[in-house]
């Protein structure tokens, strides 16, 4: 495993990623009632929100660097789900590391 991809298996720099672009969660929040809303259906793959929310955000920030790494789905897959009644259940999940963060943070 690369240096690169421990540290975004890692809770602190998840934590830290997340406090440092609050902009993510508020665009896949938004993204997610949208898809509900619009389809009417109450799944959604967490890869396929993170896709549409990488277009948009890429096409609204100036900064040439933000890079939306694959390896946060977990996190943000979980902390949606906890803090958005209405998005609970919205992912099926599988066994990750993020199951314990999620535990302390929810």
């Amino acid at each position: 495993m690369s240096d690169q991809l421990a540290l975004c298996l890692d809770d602190t720099a998840f934590d830290r990623f997340h406090a440092d672009n609050p902009k993510v969660y508020e665009t896949l929040v938004r993204l997610a009632r949208e898809w509900v809303s619009r389809t009417g259906r109450h799944k959604l793959g967490i890869a396929t929100l993170f896709e549409r929310a990488r277009w948009e955000i890429a096409l609204s920030t100036t900064d040439a660097d933000f890079k939306l790494n694959n390896s946060y789905r977990a996190w943000y897959a979980r902390l949606i789900m906890a803090q958005e009644r209405d998005l609970a259940g919205l992912f099926d999940l599988r066994t990750s590391k993020a199951d314990l963060w999620i535990a302390g943070v929810a």
